[in-house]
């Protein structure tokens, strides 16, 4: 499947509240911003929010949509605040398309983008220990196990274990 990634726009707003509510058995462990009812309004708020950390330099997240403009999920490239922290990469897709390597396409174009910048050498990727998905995509995607960590992430159930991977730029080799 051809996925292609944008900025979210209003009129997605619909599309994005009715796949985070269709999605909720999958987001609601991993994901503090999903809840029950999520409503157009949640989506503009985030939009809103969104363009503002775009604006900013601070963040690109983006819609991931499909050949037809059917929304599957949404993935994000954080940028460092500083040189201590590194550029970070965050997904999820709705419920009725997981499983078909749409994160792991996702995650390939992000990187794409954050090495275009020739001081990103390495990009994060952090996930909860437990969820045996995003840490599949992690995989899938090139990116290494280093360590991990108790409290990177903090659920609604409080701070847990976290598996933080780095995804490095591919040297080529001089022509």
């Amino acid at each position: 499947m051809n996925i292609h990634l944008r900025p979210f726009a209003m009129q997605d707003a619909a599309a994005f509240a009715q796949a985070v509510n269709e999605s909720l058995e999958s987001l609601l462990p991993w994901m503090v911003w999903a809840h029950a009812d999520y409503s157009e309004q949640n989506a503009r708020e985030w939009f809103s929010f969104t363009e503002m950390q775009r604006n900013k330099g601070e963040a690109d997240e983006l819609g991931i949509y499909d050949d037809n403009g059917h929304l599957l999920g949404g993935a994000g490239l954080r940028y460092a605040r500083d040189k201590s922290c590194l550029p970070a990469i965050g997904y999820w897709v709705r419920s009725s398309q997981q499983r078909k390597g749409i994160a792991r396409q996702a995650v390939a174009y992000l990187a794409e983008q954050a090495f275009r910048c020739p001081e990103i050498n390495t990009i994060e990727i952090l996930a909860a220990e437990t969820n045996l998905a995003s840490r599949a995509v992690a995989t899938a995607s090139g990116a290494e196990l280093i360590d991990t960590r108790y409290g990177l992430i903090i659920l609604d159930s409080g701070p847990v274990n976290t598996a933080i991977y780095h995804l490095r730029r591919r040297h080529q080799a001089p022509q």
